[in-house]
């Protein structure tokens, strides 16, 4: 599909332009007053040998070309570009010779039929073509009709008639653009649009630089040399604007906005937000409906892309902003004013309010007197109690040798192993906690993932431990510790949970209940990987995650895919190796080329699509994959343990796995 190309059309009775878009126009009509019933999609590949017969059009027809020379009706010339776009009337005679690597063409056939019955006999009979000037989106399009289309059920049929208008739309649309003359767009231009139209799908820079025909290096030297940003940072960037946008007009939940923008990793997220914006989600939200915040006009309106930018009319691009730090300033410049003034004003006032009042009441009566000497008293053998460990940062923290009242987010699995009830839980949004874990935290209340500063005071806890130093960046560790003893375990955002599970044990002066719990696991995994070897011998698994949208694959050294192939022993499928090469988060986007591709034997999905498994695998691009010919696919709740690690929930999925693959 290259951009470079000379614009061609005709028709077969060499009707001039102006003819030709009036015909058009009546088919456009038709369109409005008809009945569209599909007829058929097909998607064609031949090798260069294999010869393609003349066709003669039995209905009306969309034909996309990606490779070969096209010619439709007698009086067309053959154009030797790929990606020339044409419709059609029935009685047409289609021809497609190969170029050197073959013909590859859509044909979507379709009949129209008048409101009120009877089939349109006085269709306009035109045959037109043009390159048009947005080839991958009308690809794009085509792809999603072929493969809801495929789906024989009638609510996918349903799907599928709205997405045949979706794709007539993107053809009269581009149609009329390239008849304004307006010169082709440029690869970075394309890619922009259609970063702008699939930014909540699984995007990659290979699948952007393959459906661009370039290489993903070339692409990022020409998005760089035009945008100053990358094609993966203009995504970023593109997605928390409408991820902010989601934020002031909806009352969606952020593991819902997560997934609406792109990202199935809500806590992954919420730390990318944070780092591009300033502030986290709960914050901005948050700080939208406070009295105190003062509101700016660029919170009230869909916000610019800042870093990259295009202009909608001339298609010319133009850098806003030049860098990373410039973005954070400019885009959340009231915001900034609001986290440090309002938080942290209302955090030390609060503070203050309390120290005041126990200094009242200290002094207020011998009682009282007496109950301040005993503090006292209490306070120096607590002092004598405590243990001064450094954490991962170099902080010497003095923690409680028996701490009662702790806040561990994200780290609770490590806490009730340890049989260590938190005074408050993770939590995303007012529902998303670990699900997992409920038997034994049911009755915790809930704090946002965030920690902010206040719901931590009001928690009083005598021990608050951070999972990584990213929750602490900036001035909030003074801050937290301000309230309590403030220990931070990791320096990286993906910490080994082993590790982890022994540092949390040593903080909580339970050492010897960590090694414990450990040599647990461990003897379990190791009876679980023999009994798999003796059973099913090696074979390759993937674990999945589907959401109404996208589907994820988790790194192989993660989560579950360190469960899966260390503990188990399962051989990493050759998909999974490519990805987590690159990957940084627990789980990454999984595009359909590469879900066609996946070889394993076994799989295990997180179903959050509220639809059956059966459902799922139904769609041909799973057809080929191992697991699903051998009928070895097995899904779990999206409040399973398959989405977070520690010995409880890696143990719950050697059950899990277990349970299904030995039967």
């Amino acid at each position: 599909m290259k951009q470079d190309r000379k614009k061609q059309a005709g028709s077969q009775s060499g009707i001039g332009k102006e003819h030709e878009a009036d015909e058009l126009n009546r088919l456009l009509s038709t369109w409005l007053h008809s009945s569209i019933r599909i007829m058929d999609i097909r998607h064609i590949r031949l090798e260069p040998e294999e010869l393609l017969q003349p066709y003669r059009l039995p209905a009306q027809a969309f034909i996309l070309v990606l490779q070969g020379s096209v010619r439709l009706g007698g009086e067309w010339n053959d154009t030797a570009h790929s990606g020339y776009i044409l419709h059609g009337s029935k009685g047409f005679e289609l021809k497609i010779s190969p170029s050197n690597r073959g013909i590859e063409y859509f044909l979507v056939l379709y009949k129209v039929t008048s409101l009120s019955g009877p089939a349109v006999h006085h269709l306009p009979a035109i045959a037109h073509g043009f390159v048009p000037p947005y080839p991958v989106m009308l690809y794009q399009k085509l792809q999603l009709l072929e493969r809801t289309w495929q789906d024989r059920d009638a609510l996918s049929r349903v799907q599928a008639q709205s997405r045949f208008f979706d794709f007539a739309y993107e053809f009269m649309r581009q149609y009329q653009e390239q008849q304004t003359q307006i010169p082709a767009r440029d690869t970075v231009t394309q890619a922009i649009r259609f970063m702008e139209v699939h930014y909540a799908e699984s995007i990659t820079l290979e699948r952007l630089a393959g459906l661009l025909e370039c290489s993903p290096r070339h692409l990022t030297r020409l998005f760089k040399k035009q945008t100053d940003c990358s094609p993966i940072t203009y995504l970023i960037r593109l997605r928390m604007d409408k991820a902010k946008e989601l934020l002031r007009k909806t009352d969606a939940t952020l593991q819902d906005i997560a997934v609406g923008v792109g990202y199935p990793d809500v806590y992954f997220f919420s730390r990318a937000f944070k780092k591009y914006i300033g502030v986290s989600p709960v914050h901005y939200r948050d700080s939208l409906h406070s009295s105190a915040f003062v509101r700016d006009e660029r919170l009230d309106n869909p916000l610019p892309m800042s870093g990259c930018s295009i202009d909608s009319k001339s298609g010319a691009l133009h850098t806003v902003i030049e860098d990373n730090n410039h973005y954070q300033n400019y885009d959340e410049g009231i915001l900034r004013m609001n986290r440090n003034a309002r938080h942290s004003m209302a955090f030390i006032l609060l503070l203050s309010f309390t120290l005041l009042l126990s200094a009242c009441s200290g002094t207020s009566s011998p009682a009282a007197t007496e109950g301040t000497s005993q503090g006292t008293n209490n306070t120096v053998e607590q002092a004598s109690q405590e243990r001064v460990l450094k954490d991962a940062l170099g902080h010497e923290v003095k923690v409680p040798a028996q701490p009662q009242r702790v806040i561990a987010s994200y780290l609770e699995d490590h806490l009730v192993a340890l049989g260590v009830k938190p005074v408050a839980q993770w939590s995303v949004g007012k529902n998303s906690v670990q699900g997992y874990l409920q038997k034994e935290l049911k009755d915790v209340p809930t704090i946002a993932s965030d920690l902010p500063f206040e719901a931590v005071l009001n928690f009083k806890p005598d021990l608050i431990i951070m999972d990584s130093a990213s929750m602490v960046e900036g001035d909030k560790y003074n801050q937290y510790s301000k309230i309590a003893p403030t220990y931070v375990v990791g320096s990286n955002m993906n910490n080994d949970w082993r590790q982890e599970l022994l540092t949390v044990g040593e903080v909580l002066n339970k050492s010897s209940e960590a090694k414990q719990a450990l040599s647990n696991y461990d003897k379990k995994g190791a009876e679980a990987k023999a009994k798999l070897s003796q059973t099913v011998g090696q074979k390759t698994a993937a674990a999945l995650w589907v959401t109404d949208k996208n589907v994820y694959v988790v790194n192989q050294n993660l989560s579950s895919g360190d469960v899966l192939y260390k503990d188990l022993g399962f051989k990493i499928p050759q998909v999974v190796q490519e990805i987590s090469k690159t990957a940084k988060a627990n789980w990454s986007n999984l595009s359909l080329e590469k879900l066609a591709e996946l070889d394993a034997d076994y799989i295990f999905i997180v179903n959050s699509k509220n639809v059956s498994k059966e459902e799922i695998i139904k769609d041909p691009v799973w057809a080929g994959i191992p697991a699903v010919k051998a009928g070895h696919v097995y899904d779990f709740g999206k409040d399973s343990s398959w989405l977070y690690t520690g010995t409880i929930a890696n143990g719950q999925m050697i059950d899990d796995v277990l349970k299904n693959v030995i039967q």
